[in-house]
């Protein structure tokens, strides 16, 4: 009885040490899960964080969501990432922000490489940035828009408040024809602060001509207008836009009205000119343009518009004369029209200049004012703007 008695209580005793050994041995180790990511054993290292992750001790250690971050993130990056988990980059970013709710101290996260050297957390990011960034150019320069876009994708989640990505987005979305992911990119990129002449054309492009929202399109390029005053197409869309609108009237009446307002706006009479322009009203154009310039006479869009107008007139009265035959009446004729093809050129002329004085180096300006020259028989200045086209030398493709 009492030899019973004994075995029943070593039974007991073994019992409760295998239960004790078991309940040591599901413990997990943040160590082991780091020293398994480190080794290249992901599935080692996936397996002993999530227990981390979840156990009581080491659920509120912030260096648990830190180690569960990088692993997650390396599997993402990996051949094995659809076998592991899925949504690993979403669960990684999720696990970096739960590690810096719990973060304690001053000092930053981070583990050694190989040469026993710190790597910080944020270096981590910037490097996970850095593979999806060039994996989605590498796609994108190979025209594998869909692929470009998803790498583009996962950037945003990594560093949701850089703008690179969100513009990479757009691009690649806008070559693969996927309008509506286009779109969005572009607007976050705006609305992070993201700025570019080309984004709001793209997004006039898309809205206005892909999705034939003309309102949306003339929405934003009152704004485009408004945010870069000197570009001389959005004016030139808006006027395109009102026409299909059939808002022209009121179009013109908003201009009118405001100039009434501020006289001295050279950009108000800028637009009306655009518009009379569109309209084929080509004086009452030229008359808005000058209005501009007495505005403001150093007003770039309407020097330029003014001076190619003036020139266009000249090269109207050109080629009529070029397409005279060799007859006494025809000769009469040139020699008339030479004389308001001079008229005309000279006219242009000082505008040109006007232009040049802004910019220097603008090819146009200068190769308009070596033409006329030419044909007013100004040698000496036609070699002199020759003289500064060979410095600037050839044009680039």
């Amino acid at each position: 009885m009492i030899m019973k008695k004994s075995t029943l209580i070593m039974a007991a005793i073994v019992l409760i040490s295998s239960a004790v050994f078991a309940q040591k041995e599901k413990k997990p180790s943040i160590n082991k899960a780091l020293k398994s990511f480190q080794g290249g054993d992901l599935a080692a290292a996936k397996s002993e964080i999530d227990r981390a992750a979840e156990f009581e001790k080491t659920s509120t250690n912030g260096k648990t969501w830190y180690y569960r971050g990088l692993i997650y993130a390396a599997i993402d990056t990996s051949s094995t990432q659809g076998s592991l988990a899925e949504n690993a980059l979403e669960v990684a970013m999720e696990s970096f922000n739960k590690a810096d709710e719990l973060h304690k101290g001053s000092s930053e996260y981070f583990i050694t490489d190989s040469y026993g050297l710190p790597v910080l957390k944020p270096q981590q990011i910037d490097g996970l940035w850095g593979v999806y960034l060039n994996e989605g150019v590498k796609y994108f320069q190979n025209k594998e828009a869909e692929d470009a876009v998803k790498n583009f994708a996962k950037c945003t989640i990594v560093k949701p408040q850089d703008t690179t990505a969100y513009l990479y987005g757009g691009l690649a979305s806008q070559s693969g024809k996927m309008y509506d992911e286009a779109l969005k990119y572009f607007n976050k990129y705006i609305e992070l602060g993201g700025t570019g002449e080309d984004v709001y054309a793209s997004i006039i492009y898309i809205t206005g001509t892909v999705k034939e929202d003309k309102e949306g399109a003339l929405a934003m390029i009152e704004t485009a207008m408004e945010k870069y005053p000197k570009n001389t197409t959005f004016p030139k869309q808006k006027i395109d836009v009102l026409i299909q609108l059939d808002k022209i009237d009121e179009a013109k009446n908003g201009l009118i009205s405001a100039i009434e307002k501020e006289p001295e706006n050279p950009q108000l009479y800028f637009s009306l000119a655009i518009m009379y322009d569109q309209l084929g009203e080509l004086d009452n154009a030229r008359k808005a343009y000058e209005n501009s310039l007495q505005a403001d006479p150093t007003f770039f869009n309407s020097r330029f518009n003014l001076a190619v107008m003036v020139y266009n007139e000249a090269v109207e009265y050109i080629k009529e004369k070029n397409a005279l035959g060799i007859s006494r009446a025809d000769q009469k004729k040139a020699d008339e029209l030479q004389k308001t093809i001079d008229l005309r050129l000279k006219e242009a002329q000082p505008h040109w200049e006007k232009v040049l004085e802004s910019d220097p180096n603008d090819r146009t300006a200068l190769e308009t004012l070596k033409y006329i020259f030419v044909q007013t028989k100004n040698m000496d200045k036609a070699e002199e703007i020759q003289a500064r086209l060979d410095a600037l030398g050839e044009v680039k493709e």
